[in-house]
């Protein structure tokens, strides 16, 4: 009888163990929204200008709204997501049948409409070797939920380039969502039109703290050459704490830099709240 009751409690602690690891396909964020997340990979390839084939692999991993209590709300940030995020025009398109057209775009892009037509040097790859040296280009395009709460939503897209097996370049791209508007976050949903000098200003008092650095000198010398490019941009995305905003390597600092990103508090960013600023939910 003994071994009975341990057997049936094992199989029991089996299933709930199977039941918990099924469920790794899908997330339930705030308990409104769930996520899914789907792949697609495209492969191509070009003939190089020495006569020699490029082989090209695009893949793409996605991590996109899938159902929502509110029926409506989901298919409404899935034609927001496919527009914004997927770049396809066409919003009643399904996020997957999305996803196919996406990867096959950036595959259809870098190679040449004709076969035997060969790519001219640096053409749309955005390579920085001599084009003959590389034999595969692999980008890999990773979109996961970075930010959700106070009814807002944010993205991060990352790119990642791989040249003959070494990754060449990282960057990364925010899109937010407002859950109560349905509409895609800019920065007149936060900022008066005025403050965005000001704000700039703040933004390089604040990557200037961040550094150690008392001044616009000391900050060249860490590398951050080029200022004048830093501005409010629309590369941003939420944290607890506050606004986050991305700049691409070679924006305003030398590429060893890597990708600058400056933070600051929802409370210091308050004076330049617009009238009716979503950052006030925060």
């Amino acid at each position: 009888m003994n071994r009975n009751i341990a057997f049936c409690l094992i199989t029991l602690l089996l299933l709930v163990t199977m039941g918990s690891c099924s469920s790794n396909s899908s997330d339930t964020m705030n308990g409104k929204l769930k996520i899914a997340t789907d792949s697609v990979t495209e492969t191509g390839s070009f003939k190089k200008s020495n006569g020699e084939t490029c082989d090209m692999k695009v893949t793409l991993v996605v991590s996109y709204p899938q159902t929502s209590q509110d029926t409506a709300t989901a298919t409404k940030l899935q034609q927001l997501f496919v527009t914004n995020l997927l770049k396809v025009p066409d919003s009643t398109m399904s996020v997957i049948d999305a996803m196919k057209r996406y990867a096959k775009s950036i595959v259809s892009q870098d190679t040449p409409s004709s076969v035997g037509d060969t790519h001219a040097m640096g053409d749309s790859l955005n390579i920085d070797v001599d084009e003959i040296n590389i034999d595969r280009f692999e980008p890999r395009i990773v979109i996961k939920v970075v930010y959700n709460d106070n009814d807002l939503i944010t993205f991060c897209k990352e790119e990642t380039i791989n040249k003959n097996g070494q990754n060449t370049s990282v960057s990364h791209h925010y899109a937010s969502f407002d859950l109560q508007e349905m509409k895609r976050v800019t920065l007149s949903d936060m900022f008066r039109d005025d403050s965005l000098d000001k704000l700039t200003a703040q933004l390089k008092e604040k990557l200037m703290d961040d550094k150690g650095a008392s001044d616009e000198d000391e900050l060249n010398d860490l590398g951050y050459f080029n200022l004048p490019n830093l501005s409010v941009n629309g590369n941003f995305f939420f944290t607890s704490r506050g606004v986050t905003w991305s700049y691409d390597p070679s924006v305003i600092a030398v590429a060893s830099v890597g990708e600058p990103t400056i933070n600051i508090d929802y409370d210091d960013l308050e004076p330049f709240f617009c009238d009716n600023s979503i950052l006030k939910r925060m």
